[in-house]
């Protein structure tokens, strides 16, 4: 009896090859094998979610980047992995139903905040608001260890490319990416304990990290 290889060309057998090496090179902790991956897997994400956020860019950025940052935190499962590209678009799916229920979640907090507070007193708490998750968002920026805190700073204070932090700080571009994503999570990690905050302004904070 054939084999299950035998159904399938010389083409889509290397493919397989190359994609099972570069995911033992990826699960080995090799970054360069994790940006192959991504230069080969995210234009087709791309396509697939964009559709399926209604056509949001913000949120396609949002589910990819967080498919991505959860493929390197379990990197060296991918070995037992048969096929990445399925693997993939399960956690695309499974992101984006993810997103719905904190959409959902965040209309309705703010339809409720919103009905609670006197309109009389609305701009003055909302500035009250902003200027106390400024203070503690500051606090924690200054938190992080000195390289992320520049990176940081760099693409959301300075507005530089991510290209630009790469020459300015001589790193490569995947470097600064790695960095700004671990410094977003542990950003938004934090937030997420102040108890003291509203969500009304926790969502804000979120809206303003995720522009990364």
């Amino acid at each position: 009896m054939p084999g299950p290889a035998m159904g399938l060309n010389f083409n889509q057998m290397n493919s397989i090859s190359s994609e099972s090496a570069l995911c033992r090179r990826m699960a080995a902790g090799d970054e360069s094998a994790f940006a192959s991956l991504y230069e080969q897997y995210q234009p087709k994400l791309h396509l697939f979610i964009y559709p399926l956020t209604g056509f949001s860019l913000p949120d396609t950025h949002e589910v990819i980047q967080d498919i991505f940052i959860k493929l390197w935190l379990r990197k060296e499962t991918l070995v037992n992995i048969t096929s990445l590209q399925a693997y993939l678009f399960t956690m695309a799916r499974n992101r984006l139903a993810d997103l719905r229920t904190q959409q959902a979640r965040q209309r309705k907090v703010i339809g409720l905040l919103q009905l609670q507070q006197p309109e009389s007193h609305s701009d003055v708490q909302e500035k009250l608001e902003l200027r106390e998750y400024h203070r503690i968002a500051r606090a924690l920026i200054n938190k992080l260890p000195k390289q992320k805190r520049r990176i940081f700073i760099l693409r959301n204070e300075e507005g530089l490319s991510l290209d630009e932090i790469a020459a300015e700080l001589n790193i490569t571009k995947f470097a600064v990416k790695k960095q700004l994503y671990e410094a977003t999570w542990y950003l938004k990690a934090c937030l997420s304990t102040h108890a003291d905050l509203k969500i009304l302004s926790i969502i804000l904070i979120f809206s303003i990290l995720q522009t990364l």
